[in-house]
């Protein structure tokens, strides 16, 4: 998976910035993987509290689309917020490299969190239609 989350975000970044920086080398082997595998985690998490906890388990009625597209932008926060704090935790410089990593991977957790909705609503007793009515 590590050549996954290597080539996913080497692509989603060159399209902003085809320099790559001195330290890339930590971006390749450490935090490309560790950003990516943290970001998946985190919207597997929300998708089920979401759905699970909330719409299932609790009762409490945060069905609606709007409840949805809230939880999507939490996911990309803190997909923007793991990118930051996991790279600089990890030593990478402050630089424009680092900003278009946490764009990417902020779009990244809320693909993740759109393609576990899909995947993973069917199941829910009262968020089955959220966000969308349909086969899926």
């Amino acid at each position: 998976m590590q050549t996954f989350f290597t080539s996913l975000y080497s692509a989603l970044i060159s399209i902003f910035q085809s320099q790559r920086p001195a330290d890339y080398g930590l971006y390749k082997t450490d935090l490309f993987s560790l950003v990516g595998w943290s970001t998946l985690g985190v919207a597997l998490l929300l998708v089920l509290a979401f759905y699970y906890l909330f719409n299932t388990a609790l009762r409490t009625g945060l069905f609606r689309t709007t409840h949805w597209v809230l939880t999507l932008a939490l996911a990309a926060g803190l997909g923007t917020l793991l990118a930051h704090s996991l790279s600089t935790g990890h030593g990478a410089e402050a630089s424009s490299y680092l900003g278009y990593f946490m764009v990417v991977n902020m779009v990244v957790a809320a693909l993740w969190f759109l393609l576990l909705s899909v995947l993973l609503k069917r199941w829910s007793t009262y968020a089955r239609t959220t966000p969308f009515v349909g086969p899926f």
